[in-house]
């Protein structure tokens, strides 16, 4: 079965699949290959990061463990900042740090590798997004529509999706979804079902849920599980 480690910013999988449907999501994507991978035959390294709404599928090769990648934290902007540049994809051949499969071992990898400030949120966003973020890293956001949650902060949802997108760079509805998300599999790697999972999260029902993970992860949630 795939283990799951989840981070402050980010969560890491270490997966016991060998492949999935091409996908994309919210999240920043990030790789890590015990030798070199191959992303859409065109991509290889050990090392491969992608930015957010990158149509992608597992790399082929050995993968040691793959991150997803908070787009509003600290760690999302060094990445963009110093290895993606302004481009979709960043690959290297180099060795990178070794990392113990524990979440003392991936925090420890993330630290040596990107700096300790990868741990944190970003604080130049506005107070008002702040305050969002804050709430939806607490999961208090999981039945809550868009528009619910612009009349709960007194705003237009033109106006509170415009300026969440403009200081995050992420839609407020897929943030809130990717959130909805990680819930899920916090519970589910609690030793819940997918069924009380995916409903206590707001998902209309276990297929519902199923369909979104294969739409944003290129699996369904049962083949990640699978021993």
């Amino acid at each position: 079965m795939s283990r799951i480690i989840f981070g402050e910013t980010y969560v890491t999988v270490i997966p016991e699949y060998e492949c999935t449907g091409v996908h994309k999501h919210g999240m920043l994507h990030m790789f890590v290959g015990k030798g070199a991978l191959t992303l859409n035959e065109e991509w290889r390294g050990r090392l491969i990061i992608l930015e957010q709404d990158v149509e992608h599928a597992r790399p082929k090769g050995d993968l040691l463990f793959f991150m997803f990648v908070d787009p509003t934290s600290c760690f999302a902007e060094k990445l963009r900042k110093d290895f993606l540049k302004g481009g979709a994809v960043y690959a290297s051949d180099e060795e990178v740090p070794k990392a113990e499969l524990t979440e003392a071992g991936i925090k420890s990898f993330i630290r040596d590798y990107f700096g300790q400030e990868s741990f944190l949120r970003r604080d130049n966003i506005d107070a008002r997004i702040q305050k969002i973020l804050v709430n939806a890293d607490q999961f208090r956001y999981l039945e809550t529509r868009v528009s619910e949650l612009a009349a709960l902060e007194n705003y237009s949802e033109s106006y509170l999706t415009h300026l969440f997108k403009n200081e995050t760079g992420v839609g407020l509805k897929q943030y809130l979804l990717l959130r909805r998300m990680e819930y899920v599999w916090r519970k589910i790697a609690a030793s819940a079902s997918i069924t009380e999972a995916a409903m206590e999260a707001g998902f209309a029902s276990p297929s519902h849920f199923s369909d979104t993970c294969r739409k944003l992860m290129g699996i369904s949630a049962a083949d990640v599980l699978k021993r």
